[in-house]
């Protein structure tokens, strides 16, 4: 289980259902906190990853390169990530059936006008032109799904051109401040076969969010496994 803790009230304001928030994924996946503030759980998740990755029980001379390596790579990409704004990306560290997963998933929170009604909110984001968008309900919460497909991206020159789909859910967590989260999905492909593994992934991450669960004060969360993926916070 993945969980996001959000931050402590403020002295003399109660806490709200909406200040924090469960999804379930599979084995295989992490949860990486990338807000202000948050680099020493940064480290702390990207070293479970890695010993989780590359065992101390393999041989080091030949282990602690690779090491190096996947460390190396994870702090370069959830550092853009930090730069980005983002509070959190969700990443798969492990193969699912032998098969490496193109995806991610970015956790953001963002503020618009506070006292705003989510549906003019909503009404707007829905006019913007998205191959897909619809209305959404998470957990009580008013919240949008919407669609966004680009093709020839090029990360650099050593990587070929890459098609990339974007399905993003925002929902409305307190309407009198005007704050939203946003939980956008990614994924990637350069071939027939990959595209339909992309589409596939689209299903999965869609199935995710049937997951998603406010956990703040005053909820009662039940059923949902007491475990936790490497790297959660």
């Amino acid at each position: 289980m993945n969980q996001k803790q959000a931050a402590e009230p403020t002295p003399g304001r109660a806490g709200k259902p909406t200040d924090a928030w469960v999804i379930l994924l599979p084995p295989g996946w992490a949860r990486f906190p990338t807000g202000e503030g948050l680099q020493r759980e940064l480290n702390d998740a990207i070293e479970q990853v890695v010993a989780r990755a590359l065992p101390e029980s393999l041989p080091r001379d030949k282990a602690e390169p690779y090491r190096h390596m996947l460390r190396d790579e994870l702090h370069k990409i959830l550092g853009e990530a930090r730069e980005a704004g983002t509070g959190a990306v969700y990443l798969p560290t492990e193969p699912m059936e032998g098969v490496h997963i193109p995806a991610s998933i970015a956790e953001v929170e963002v503020v618009s006008d506070a006292g705003t009604d989510p549906a003019r909110i909503v009404t707007s984001i829905l006019s913007d032109g998205y191959e897909e968008s619809e209305l959404v309900e998470l957990d009580g919460r008013p919240g949008i799904r919407v669609v966004h497909t680009e093709h020839g991206m090029k990360r650099d020159d050593d990587w070929p051109e890459l098609s990339t789909r974007q399905v993003l859910y925002a929902v409305s967590r307190d309407e009198a401040d005007g704050e939203w989260l946003v939980l956008s999905f990614s994924t990637v492909w350069n071939s027939e076969n990959t595209e339909r593994l992309a589409e596939a992934l689209v299903f999965f991450f869609d199935a995710v969010m049937t997951t998603f669960r406010w956990a703040g004060p005053g909820t009662n969360i039940l059923n949902l496994p007491e475990t936790s993926v490497p790297g959660s916070a």
